[in-house]
């Protein structure tokens, strides 16, 4: 597992792999960022939806690269080759990748607006008691989620379907194989998560006050850290299942 963090240092070619996929990261990012200066207050300018929608849309090629990736390391992990970045099917695979996403994202919305209603009704006629026992399913329900992220990604790239991550069962299935190598994986990737996402918030809290030169070293520091997490959680994602299980 720890091999996740350097195999990609090994293959050939990765640093032109590594800046093309940061320049495009760094493009998006840019946007992204670049479409908050057409925000004055109340006020917005149109300049503000373009910026970003063209970043959202830019995303997608870097989503569909982690695709071709993790599948390339399901293939063989103990392989260092690593896939070059294909514009047109990356994007084509982000595009659907992400639609699948939000029919998730959408369920889980669904499922967290019926347990605050769930919540307001219980606490207003029968007290707290049996709503902090909702509160308590919403913590649950999430966290099932996000443990099952890493099955439902490994799952979606060998089997891809719009409905891949509502499938909890086969998930599920996925982990049972190994739960313990699973685990290790999943906690793993917790704690770079927590590390990676603190240094961005950082960044941006420091960074932004000193005007564009703040904003565009942001964006680098961004775009330079969120590509290295790519290819590592291919690595970490790849050693968490048995892909023949799959």
């Amino acid at each position: 597992m720890m091999n996740s963090f350097v195999y990609m240092f090994k293959a050939d070619g990765f640093w032109k792999k590594y800046f093309s996929l940061f320049g495009i990261l760094f493009i998006a990012n840019t946007l992204i960022n670049c479409s908050g200066l057409f925000s004055n207050g109340g006020e917005t300018s149109i300049w503000l939806y373009i910026l970003l929608f063209a970043g959202l849309i830019v995303m997608f090629i870097p989503y569909g690269y982690s695709i071709s990736l993790l599948k390339a390391k399901l293939d063989n992990a103990s392989l260092n080759e690593i896939p070059s970045i294909d514009f047109r099917n990356n994007f084509i695979s982000g595009f659907k990748v992400i639609l699948s996403g939000l029919i998730l994202f959408l369920a889980v919305i669904l499922f967290v607006s019926l347990l605050f209603i769930l919540n307001g009704y219980l606490y207003n006629f029968l007290g707290g008691f049996l709503s902090l026992i909702t509160n308590i399913l919403l913590f649950f329900g999430l966290f099932t989620v996000l443990f099952l992220f890493i099955s439902m990604c490994c799952r979606y790239v060998v089997k891809p379907s719009f409905l891949n991550f509502l499938n909890f069962k086969a998930a599920i299935q996925l982990i049972n194989s190994d739960v313990l190598k699973y685990f290790k994986s999943f906690l793993m990737f917790v704690l770079c998560s927590v590390i990676l996402n603190m240094i961005t918030v950082l960044s941006v809290s420091v960074l932004t006050k000193i005007g564009y030169f703040g904003l565009v070293i942001y964006c680098i520091i961004v775009s330079l850290i969120w590509a290295y997490q790519i290819y590592l959680y291919a690595g970490l994602f790849s050693h968490a299942v048995v892909s023949d299980k799959i």
